[in-house]
């Protein structure tokens, strides 16, 4: 395991010291904890997906949208890493996510995802779980237990889905109580969805990095985190899709400019708008 004991120096103090919200080395050790993580590809990948889920993978503007925000987004998360967290906390950070459970973590993440959405999905619809006749071990059982209560994944699902009820506005009592109960058999359905990619020795791998200052600390913020990168990313697609639409307003047909407009704001505003 690689692990960087935090020091009593001056780096020891969140990095809000000018309007950007960190100095130059904080900036440039939150981008290399960014390559760490892969957020370029990642975030690329999420957003080509969601596209194609709206069924505008060819619109004219999505590449130049998509390039921008990736680009500027970086930015943006200096800013709010800077609330939270030291230098060096971002320097241990970017170590962890160097490791190899935590690489294989990181990678099985969409696929983990998906599963648990269709998992999700049948709980929904009171249909039998696809992970139901999975038999886990005891130990390996125990072992990821133990690793969800040390990565507080109980509490952020809950606040998670708490968060985007809220950003969403979703009406009190449509979901009447249906996520609170999915949230209760998360870690059953995690537990039986973990045990096709890891063994119960890598577990105990990921509960020892959960388990230390830095990634504990780093879990408690994630939520708050969230909230934050989505609030962010809101207003500067936002800023950016308007500035991209006015450029071609400006040079291109105006119909088919104000017929993609009207796609964006439908879409791709948040539901509060």
């Amino acid at each position: 395991m690689i692990f960087v004991t935090i020091s009593a120096t001056g780096s020891n103090v969140p990095q809000q010291q000018s309007k950007s919200g960190a100095t130059q080395e904080f900036k440039a050790a939150v981008r290399a904890l960014l390559d760490a993580t892969e957020y370029e590809k990642t975030m690329r990948e999420k957003m080509v997906s969601a596209y194609k889920q709206l069924g505008q993978e060819d619109n004219p503007y999505i590449d130049d949208f998509m390039n921008q925000l990736i680009e500027k987004m970086p930015d943006k998360v200096v800013d709010i890493y800077s609330k939270y967290f030291t230098l060096d906390e971002i320097k241990q950070l970017t170590e962890i996510n160097k490791t190899e459970i935590q690489t294989k973590i990181r990678n099985l993440q969409p696929q983990i995802s998906q599963e648990l959405m269709q998992e999700g999905q049948c709980f929904a619809k009171g249909e039998k779980s696809p992970s139901a006749d999975i038999v886990v071990e005891k130990d390996f059982e125990e072992a990821v237990r133990e690793y969800l209560q040390a990565s507080g994944f109980d509490n952020q699902m809950k606040q998670m889905l708490s968060v985007l009820e809220n950003f969403y506005k979703i009406p009190s009592g449509l979901l009447d109580g249906s996520l609170d109960k999915l949230s209760d058999h998360m870690p059953d359905m995690t537990i039986r969805i973990y045990s096709k990619y890891f063994t119960t020795n890598e577990i105990k791998q990921a509960i020892a990095l959960a388990k230390t200052p830095c990634l504990k600390k780093f879990n408690e913020k994630t939520i708050a985190i969230t909230q934050d990168i989505l609030e962010v990313s809101e207003q500067l697609s936002i800023e950016l899709m308007e500035k991209i639409l006015a450029d071609e307003t400006q040079k291109n047909d105006k119909t088919q400019t104000e017929k993609s407009k009207g796609w964006f704001l439908e879409k791709m505003r948040p539901l509060n708008q």
